[in-house]
């Protein structure tokens, strides 16, 4: 008997206007949001690879004149585009797009915003997360919200529950056909963007491409399944379709427009954190500080001799200085780092939000990204500072005078470009992508369930006549 609902509400839904009307929205919304991304990514790559090559430029001629001015330099690493951020970009248009380091330290991030937490910015491209979020998430609602109540109202609901067939099968049989349907809508919108961008010439299609396309048709059903869930609710939970229209507009803004876009208020007053200029006063005031109780001599600078005392007095006080500013600043990045993710978590509310974070790390991008080069460039410091104290020591006209700003008392040789290390982002494995998604993956399955359940309940009481 499912297998007749199934097939009856399938071939209902198919055949309807609404369904027309989405299918023709949705494929010219990822056919423009494709040649969007296709074109602004290629001119992305460009600039990447141009930031690149200066990169690379500057190191080696820092190298070529000595480890100690390699190794004192602040540089930032460019991240380079990602080359599926057309299924999701996790808004790393708007997030950090380096990392500010030397030998000596891991600085920090370019934010443009110095008061607001760059991690928050709720800019969306036109990707398939933004499409599947914002307007198949309304469609999902579009196949259910009148599927109990339109039927009463056009006396057809106790006609079919006149039947064989229990309330519990018909009420399955349409959950069924509508994740059906939304999938029959969203995948030929992702196979024409998938042709899009194997026609542009510019940006491979790999197999790890293909498998990331697969995980994300499998979170936009679960997205689709906890939507058509609600869409479910309101049918049973109102008499006529008009009401459940009204309930589910009501749903869908509250998850895809008011709970989105709330995160920095929530973030804000919920979980605020230390403004950016605050810390930078505190920083000066520790550098002031340390200037002030500094020995005689420490701020003298005379290079032509590199094993004068001052030279030593001067490299404690900058080490000190280093240490006494990354001993505030670390701390605020971790507190910028909590607060993401706390939002994140009162903002999981959503099931249009979990769906954002499951669609993020299928495609290994975003805020998880974002955290992996940040704990990886740490690792690579290390190994940096390593190679070039290694270098130092193996000078015997160097005092071995550590300053992490100046090169004044550290080795004067020169270190050949190919020997130092280079940082190489790695891609996120699959398990560095499941274990943060894991959470989210059964939150939105559980989502699904209780919601059906709950409609599943009102129905069995539900007046059909």
């Amino acid at each position: 008997m499912l297998k007749t609902i199934l097939k009856r509400e399938i071939q209902h839904n198919l055949y309807s206007l609404r369904f027309i009307l989405s299918l023709v929205l949705v494929l010219g919304v990822f056919v423009a949001g494709t040649f969007s991304f296709t074109q602004g990514h290629l001119s992305a790559l460009a600039n990447y690879r141009q930031a690149e090559t200066q990169f690379q430029s500057a190191m080696k001629a820092q190298a070529e004149k000595s480890a100690s001015d390699l190794a004192v330099t602040r540089r930032t690493y460019p991240l380079r585009p990602r080359d599926n951020a057309f299924i999701a970009d996790g808004k790393e248009k708007y997030l950090p797009n380096g990392v500010v380091f030397s030998a000596w330290n891991v600085f920090g991030v370019p934010n443009k915003n110095t008061s607001a937490n760059p991690l928050l910015n709720a800019f969306e491209e036109l990707n398939w997360s933004y499409i599947v979020a914002m307007i198949l998430s309304f469609i999902a609602l579009l196949f259910t919200f009148d599927a109990i109540s339109g039927e009463k109202e056009d006396k057809t609901l106790a006609l079919a529950l006149a039947n064989s067939v229990s309330r519990g099968t018909l009420l399955f049989g349409k959950y069924l056909s509508a994740i059906f349907t939304f999938l029959a809508i969203v995948v030929p919108g992702i196979i024409l963007s998938l042709l899009i961008v194997l026609l542009s010439g510019g940006i491979p299609l790999t197999s790890a491409v293909l498998f990331e396309t697969a995980g994300f048709i499998v979170v936009a059903a679960l997205m689709a399944a906890v939507l058509a869930a609600i869409g479910l609710f309101c049918s049973v939970a109102a008499r006529n379709s008009s009401v459940s229209l009204l309930l589910a507009l009501t749903f869908w803004l509250l998850f895809a427009v008011v709970i989105p876009n709330s995160s920095a208020f929530l973030a804000k007053n919920v979980f605020p954190i230390e403004k950016s200029e605050s810390v930078s006063a505190r920083v000066a005031r520790a550098l002031g500080d340390l200037s002030k109780a500094a020995p005689p001599g420490s701020w003298m600078m005379m290079s032509g001799n590199p094993f004068l005392p001052q030279h030593e007095l001067r490299a404690n006080l900058q080490r000190k200085r280093m240490d006494a500013e990354k001993s505030i600043r670390d701390p605020y990045y971790q507190s910028m780092f909590r607060q993401f993710e706390r939002t994140r978590s009162l903002t999981a509310a959503s099931p249009v939000m979990l769906f954002h974070f499951l669609a993020e790390a299928v495609a290994g991008g975003g805020y998880p990204r974002f955290r992996k080069v940040w704990d990886d460039f740490h690792v690579y410091q290390g190994q940096f500072l390593a190679f070039f104290k290694a270098i130092d020591a193996g000078d015997p006209k160097s005092p071995h005078w550590y300053n992490p700003n100046e090169d004044v008392s550290t080795t004067r040789l020169p270190v050949a470009f190919a020997t130092v290390p280079q940082f190489v982002e790695k891609p996120m494995t699959f398990a560095e992508r499941l274990k943060p998604a894991l959470p989210f993956l059964i939150a939105i399955a559980a989502y699904a369930c209780l919601t059906f359940l709950l409609s599943f309940f009102l129905f069995v009481r539900y007046d059909v006549r």
